[in-house]
């Protein structure tokens, strides 16, 4: 046991240093290969292997979606949309966050994404219309975090690649979670708004009003059910899917629209090479890292510790998640997939929990861990957007944080709220 917390030390401790997560991994994993004498013969042929793979092929595509329909201008009308079908409903303009958020996340799979390009217009909108400042910032924070958690999603494609779970009914396992997840923040949105006095109201729209805005958003509200369904439906995998929605989305900002032009398309594409080159990096090192402990029975050790302590299948659940909660502090959520989930998916298939019904137990930390200081990326995309104090958006994401737990618990209280519609789809 010393030899494992003595690796996972000095990771963590490299990790802090601000080291890259990619030089993080392949320096611990050659040191202890050097150490223990071993060649680095495999170094070069695991790392490619690990890239090697056709359901990693999705996040690129997914990825150049979301840039896309981002440049596009996708989120403003989507938040438009809602804003005008809703904005009569006591808190109607938060409560249009939160569906607004949940649609982009439907539409590109990034959580900084959604918050970012949500964000932008929301937070302005409800300071003016005088909801409290640390209730906006921390719903936008909050709402972002849908992204990972309604497909498409990049987790969850990482994390099907790693345990060979079907990404096809991870992303059908997320969509009811997801939707329970949103109507909490809603109703606590609708409960919040209703205590502030000096709220104002808007009138209801006309139907010519919804209409018009019903047109403009049409085609773009066309991609979930397409990717979705089409997975559903066994049409497609989720890496046609993939690029079946970034075709779509190309036709619709470029052609349909006409938002976005040829000299649009290099930025776009230097984007998307950046975030999908980081990730794959990432996951190269992660496998070989992984290899190397394989190599020196690292996991067995895990196995037989987790195996004495006999905590059964919800105590070892319980504890996971507090681990995650602990991981979520400190790692981002590709850092955390790639490290926890090898280590943890032998003990998994040990106690025979189902890995798609984990999987999504796994996002919704992952969700936390986008929000709890003192290394929440969404907070940071929040405190870039309104330059505003750290503190602030903190103390306003502390109730959505603990929804978020509220949901976690619920999905871990009824599996079939994720396993349902994978039974039926598959």
């Amino acid at each position: 046991m010393m030899e494992i917390l003595i690796i996972f030390g000095l990771l963590f401790l490299l990790l802090f240093t601000g080291l890259p997560v990619f030089l993080s991994l392949g320096t611990l994993a050659i040191g202890i290969l050097v150490l223990s004498g071993q060649t680095l013969s495999s170094l070069a042929g695991t790392m490619y292997g690990a890239m090697d793979n056709f359901v990693l092929l999705a996040i690129p595509l997914f990825t150049l979606m979301a840039q896309i329909m981002a440049r596009g201008g996708v989120g403003d009308d989507l938040f438009d949309f809602v804003h005008v079908w809703l904005r009569h409903l006591p808190g109607g303009l938060a409560i249009t966050t939160v569906v607004a958020c949940s649609l982009f996340a439907a539409i590109c799979g990034s959580s900084t994404a959604t918050a970012l390009t949500i964000g932008t217009l929301a937070v302005p909108a409800m300071l003016r219309y005088h909801y409290d400042r640390p209730f906006t910032l921390g719903l936008l924070a909050a709402g972002g975090t849908l992204g990972i958690l309604i497909p498409p999603s990049g987790p969850m494609i990482i994390y099907g690649a790693i345990t060979d779970t079907s990404v096809g009914r991870l992303f059908i396992a997320g969509i009811l979670p997801g939707v329970a997840i949103s109507l909490l923040f809603i109703l606590y949105c609708y409960l919040h708004s209703r205590r502030l006095p000096d709220l104002a109201r808007e009138i209801t729209s006309t139907w010519a009003e919804k209409v018009a805005a019903l047109r403009r958003v049409a085609f773009s509200l066309l991609l979930p059910p397409v990717i979705i369904g089409g997975i559903y439906s066994g049409a497609f995998t989720p890496t046609e899917a993939a690029g079946i929605g970034a075709t779509m989305s190309f036709i619709i900002c470029f052609v349909i629209y006409r938002r976005l032009k040829l000299k649009d398309i290099i930025p776009i594409l230097q984007d998307t090479v950046k975030v999908t080159s980081m990730l794959l990096m990432i996951i190269g090192a992660a496998v070989y890292f992984g290899q190397v402990l394989t190599i020196n029975q690292i996991p067995q050790k895990i196995v037989q510790f987790a195996t004495s302590l006999a905590l059964g299948k919800w105590g070892f659940l319980i504890f996971v998640n507090l681990l995650l909660l602990f991981l979520g502090c400190f790692l981002e959520v590709v850092s955390i997939i790639l490290i926890a989930v090898p280590i943890l998916f032998p003990i998994l298939q040990l106690l025979r929990i189902d890995p798609v019904w984990f999987g999504i137990l796994f996002t919704i930390n992952m969700e936390l861990a986008l929000i709890t200081p003192p290394v929440g990326m969404n907070l940071y995309v929040i405190l870039g957007l309104t330059k505003t104090d750290m503190a602030e958006i903190i103390r306003g994401v502390w109730p959505f944080i603990l929804l978020l737990a509220a949901g976690l618990i619920i999905v871990m209280l009824f599996p079939s709220l994720s396993l349902w519609l994978p039974m039926k789809a598959f």
